[in-house]
């Protein structure tokens, strides 16, 4: 359907953004449509303490087991918001 091919699209944008990000910050990811697990560098910061930097930047992300995060944005998300939202992460890990 067209949620399904338009996650499909979206995630093909998510996954080449985060595949920019490992090694600066990120150690790793698995993604499947729009949902991603991130995996911070825990020499970096803790899953939550990103959570809580990307909240400050406006975009709501959930830590889980210690130090990865789980994006995701709703199905219906513009692709400039979601590398709006992408950028923000690249920002959080950096800081």
């Amino acid at each position: 359907g067209e949620f399904q091919a338009r996650a499909e699209a979206l995630g093909q944008v998510l996954r080449d953004r985060l595949l920019a990000m490992v090694g600066k910050g990120i150690v790793g990811f698995r993604s499947r449509g729009l949902w991603a697990g991130v995996d911070i560098d825990p020499a970096i910061a803790s899953g939550r303490e990103i959570c809580e930097r990307l909240l400050a930047r406006g975009v709501l992300a959930k830590d889980t087991h210690g130090s990865t995060i789980r994006l995701a944005p709703p199905l219906v998300i513009a692709e400039e918001d979601l590398h709006w939202a992408l950028d923000q992460l690249e920002a959080a890990v950096s800081a």
